[in-house]
């Protein structure tokens, strides 16, 4: 066990450094400090959480993990989880390393579809949640049949119970491996619609014929059957059967496998969010907890990571959604356009290695949605490809003379948030969004930039323009 302990005190040292020397996160580096030293390490994780949960797909997995971790942790005394969306191994070992304890009740981690073989040879989980599958980041996964295989063959060995969104073909396709499945969506309500959007699959993944809707909710998700070989959603287990949207916040109706009726409002918006919700519901009810405490901890969650996060200024609210592939885009700004409030937007468009190199996704995205958000002031584009979110709106028809470029995100913060506005949305991509917020809560609270300029320094030469 020797080089498990100098693995622990590697992990600490890079973390002492990280968040006390260069005030960064320290969310993964810890982990792969420690994972170069003892590569064993996530079996000891293993060991030490009496139940697992791993939540993988592509979008979704931080929200619901945060949700299904708040959940746990009113009913459970230690609870493990890799809360700030570090979800390759070492983002798992970092969270560990943050709160290493002799036994957790519950380990709950959100897991890279691209992770999702290595974790699940180290880590055994009770029950596994799958979100959806969207193209994200081509030039790291491929296309998403590549990263539903790579899932598939690393769930046939386990022994495992699998929560599945029933309203994604994709993912309900994992009914094959004949598990114990569990069935989570959303019925058709007043925000559905009949229109075909961003689809990722088109085709039945049982026989390849053209799938049959019924309905959208978003993406591929909704109510589908194939006319050949009668592929279809499966019968729910959980589901939110009426959704209304007053006041900024969305009143969900859900019910349980049992018929039971639980009416829950829930703060965050976005019909994917009504998704995220049900999924945390689903899991929480499977393993036992009461659904009448669950719903009142969802109407009491709130959000501190940059994602869907609520800044309250003086004159108008700050809200930070991140926005990573063309599904999460799309949706972003159909929520905006539910908003009536006079307001200011800022796209920051990163093309980081962590953001994916390649950003021709902005051009998959509904950014012609743009079209049906109201009462908007200003537009600024910001990021290391500014220009590039800046043509994709024009080619959007969003007027000229709406928008502003500016590749400082800093400045570029500073000018929307002087905007005469009642609301900001702030739709960073991933690399960007911890620094926004950062800046944003560094002007709520009077302090200038909240960042050293050492770690400044060290950012610039990483990532300077070629």
């Amino acid at each position: 066990m020797f080089r498990y302990y100098l693995a622990v005190a590697g992990g600490k040292l890079a973390s002492f450094i990280l968040q006390k020397i260069l005030k960064s996160s320290a969310s993964a580096m810890p982990g792969k400090v420690a994972m170069t030293i003892y590569p064993d390490i996530l079996k000891v994780v293993n060991e030490r959480c009496q139940n697992k949960i791993i939540i993988t797909g592509t979008n979704g997995k931080t929200t619901t993990n945060n949700l299904l971790t708040h959940i746990l942790t009113r009913e459970y005394p230690l609870v493990l989880s890799n809360l700030r969306g570090a979800n390759m191994p070492q983002g798992l070992v970092s969270a560990f390393l943050h709160h290493r304890e002799k036994h957790y009740d519950w380990g709950v981690f959100e897991v890279d579809e691209g992770s999702f073989k290595r974790v699940t040879t180290d880590l055994k989980p009770d029950y596994v949640l799958v979100t959806n599958f969207f193209r994200d980041q081509l030039d790291r996964y491929g296309e998403i049949e590549k990263a539903f295989q790579d899932i598939l063959e690393s769930l046939e060995p386990l022994d495992t119970t699998l929560i599945l969104n029933a309203d994604d073909p994709l993912v309900s396709n994992f009914r094959k491996l004949h598990k114990r499945n569990i069935y989570y969506g959303v019925a058709r309500n007043q925000y559905s619609t009949l229109q075909q959007g961003i689809v990722e699959s088109r085709f039945c993944p049982a026989c390849s014929s053209y799938l049959e809707y019924d309905y959208y909710n978003y993406g591929q998700l909704g109510g589908y059957q194939c006319p050949d070989c009668g592929f279809s959603n499966p019968s729910y287990d959980y589901q939110i059967t009426g959704i209304d949207y007053q006041d900024h916040q969305y009143h969900y109706q859900f019910k349980d496998k049992n018929q039971e009726v639980q009416d829950i409002t829930f703060a965050y918006e976005g019909i994917y969010n009504a998704y995220n919700c049900c999924a945390a519901l689903s899991t929480a009810l499977e393993v036992g907890l009461p659904l009448e405490r669950v719903a009142r901890s969802i109407e009491e969650f709130e959000y501190h990571l940059g994602r869907m996060e609520n800044f309250q200024f003086p004159e108008k609210t700050v809200k930070i959604a991140l926005v990573k592939n063309p599904i999460g885009l799309s949706e972003t700004i159909s929520s905006a356009s539910l908003d009536e409030r006079k307001k200011s937007m800022l796209f920051v468009l990163n093309d980081n290695p962590a953001d994916g190199r390649d950003v021709s996704w902005i051009w998959d995205a509904e950014v012609e949605k743009m079209g049906n958000v109201k009462n908007i002031n200003k537009i600024y584009c910001s990021g290391r490809r500014a220009e590039d979110i800046a043509l994709r709106l024009k080619y959007a028809r969003v007027p000229v003379e709406l928008m502003e470029v500016d590749d400082d995100m800093d400045s570029a913060i500073g000018k929307v948030l002087n905007e005469e506005v009642e609301i900001v949305y702030l739709l960073p991509t991933y690399t960007a969004v911890f620094q926004a917020r950062e800046l944003v809560l560094a002007r709520l609270e009077g302090s200038g930039k909240k960042m050293s300029h050492f770690r400044e320094y060290l950012k610039n030469l990483k990532f300077s323009r070629r």
